[in-house]
């Protein structure tokens, strides 16, 4: 039986502009078929543009309630380090949700706002491949390893949008697994 996330809200943190587009749209079309529901949001809300040019709606990052979401995935992008890699608001949002025992993906640039939050510290990752992205992981304790996927506990990260698709598969099971662990019941979106 596939794995339902019906009602579960997942945040999804955008950069204001320049966001990976296929990163965005790939996984948030596997954890919506799946029942989820997916809340973008950055820095200021407001529309978001990828760096394709594609707009999408988002809500300011202070809006969506951390205890309510199932999860949360960083998108990458280049926009990632101009706008998402320090900011503090983005980095608590997501250690809270990780804090809560809910799994957090990150993909591409967008996996350095998981290592600047501390939350790689002593873990494996992946991230896109740049001197600048390297040297985060390092600052943050990670340990790098040259791989399209990592699951490191309850964070899932990846190296780019090529591996999009089994991201996206990959953390719609680990949220279910999580939800059946915690034996939680989605409440229904208002």
């Amino acid at each position: 039986m596939p794995p339902t996330l019906k009602g579960l809200k997942i945040l999804f943190v955008v950069a204001p502009t320049g966001f990976h587009e296929q990163e965005l749209a790939t996984s948030r079309r596997i954890l919506e078929e799946a029942g989820a529901v997916a809340v973008l949001a950055t820095t200021a809300g407001n529309e978001a543009v990828s760096s394709d040019g594609t707009a999408v709606e988002t809500v300011p990052i202070t809006e969506p309630r951390t205890q309510e979401m199932a999860g949360a995935v960083v998108i990458g992008g280049t926009g990632a380090s101009e706008h998402l890699w320090e900011n503090g608001l983005v980095q608590k949002a997501v250690r809270m949700i990780e804090r809560d025992g809910k799994p957090v993906g990150a993909l591409s640039q967008g996996v350095v706002v998981l290592a600047r939050a501390g939350m790689l510290q002593g873990k494996a990752a992946t991230t896109w491949v740049s001197a600048d992205t390297l040297k985060a992981l390092k600052d943050g304790g990670a340990r790098y390893e040259k791989k399209p996927l990592v699951i490191a506990g309850s964070i899932l990260t990846a190296d780019g949008p090529a591996s999009a698709e089994r991201f996206g598969v990959l953390l719609r099971d680990m949220i279910d697994a999580s939800r059946q662990k915690s034996g939680a019941i989605p409440r229904p979106v208002r």
